[in-house]
């Protein structure tokens, strides 16, 4: 029964033979001890010097702070775990002290099986902690990372969370949009696209990973009434028994693809006006691999000719050679295929 990784314990305690024998006890179980103060004040300005891993604190101390009050201030400043230690086991006592949420509470005289017992699972029970509070904040640094809008909800289709994407797209805080239905906070401008949502919803609920896919683009509108095109997709959530406990909602922002692809189309259009009809004629033959003199008997013109336009329309598209021409054509849909 000894601890192996030798962590720090700092006692505050008034009277002066319990707490060397709680030294005494501690340092024989394999624990370090940083540190000893009989009064809160004391306690807070040793403790500010010298952090320990834990605080074995005695309730009923004597000063101007008690333990209790003293544990509070540990606990707000330096985020470590406290255990009280206490002669007195009355209702009003325990109240006082699970006020401020300790991680054990040592009735005296204990055992010291129980003393190594309670601070053994204390330190397990805040790494545990503190990974989790890791954890949490790694996730929520990775939601607000993500360039699209996340929300959360539960399995009645009450919002949940919304990472800061969400919130700009839907115009809704996410403090304010908790316990919203998400069907009131997405508000899509096409005809019965609640239902649509409503479907993926279920689906995810029965473990599906789906996207809202509709003949035309989804058209968000914001809490302020802009309009926004969207693809959004849902999968379920589970928690640790593999249980269905709620749906995440993907909402990605594609107005920028989407004028995207308009200047893209209409830089195309220019470049099929730039060419004459003759031209196209000949770049839709050479696109389906015709040969210059078979473009030249099909279409009653000489190999001259042909030769002609081709030097022409590569000038226009800034083409180095034919291969390219072709391909151009090709990419850019500016011929039939």
């Amino acid at each position: 029964m000894v601890n192996m990784n030798s962590e720090k314990v700092f006692i505050v305690e008034d009277e002066v033979i319990v707490a060397e024998s709680l030294n005494d006890q501690l340092q024989s179980l394999g624990y370090t001890v940083v540190g000893q103060a009989t009064s809160g004040e004391e306690a807070l300005q040793k403790i500010k010097k010298n952090v320990p891993d834990l605080v074995l604190m005695d309730i009923m101390l004597k000063g101007v702070m008690d333990g209790v009050e003293t544990a509070k201030e540990v606990r707000d400043l330096h985020g470590i775990p406290v255990v009280f230690l206490s002669a007195y086991s009355d209702s009003e006592t325990l109240q006082r002290a699970k006020l401020i949420e300790p991680f054990g509470y040592l009735i005296k005289p204990y055992k010291v099986r129980e003393l190594f017992t309670t601070l053994e699972i204390t330190f397990y029970k805040h790494r545990m902690e503190k990974l989790i509070r890791d954890n949490e904040r790694h996730l929520k640094t990775l939601l607000r990372s993500i360039g699209d809008g996340v929300i959360t909800i539960g399995t009645e289709g009450q919002i949940t969370s919304m990472n800061p994407v969400a919130e700009k797209l839907t115009g809704w805080n996410e403090s304010e949009s908790k316990q919203e239905n998400v069907l009131d906070i997405l508000q899509l401008e096409e005809t019965g696209v609640k239902t649509l949502l409503t479907d993926l919803i279920a689906k995810t609920l029965v473990g599906e990973t789906v996207s809202c896919l509709v003949e035309d683009e989804l058209i968000l509108v914001n809490r302020e009434g802009k309009k926004i095109a969207v693809d959004i997709s849902a999968a379920p959530i589970r928690n640790d028994d593999e249980k269905i406990v709620g749906s995440v909602f993907t909402v990605r922002d594609i107005s920028p693809r989407k004028q995207a692809e308009i200047e893209l189309s209409e830089a195309r259009q220019m470049l099929r006006n730039s060419l004459t009809p003759r031209e196209k004629e000949i770049l839709h033959m050479m696109v389906k691999g015709t040969r210059t003199k078979e473009i030249a008997y099909d279409l009653n013109i000489s190999s001259r000719t042909v030769e002609a336009h081709r030097k022409n329309m590569m000038e226009k598209l800034n083409a180095e050679d034919m291969t390219m021409l072709v391909s151009f054509a090709v990419t850019h849909k500016l011929v039939p295929l």
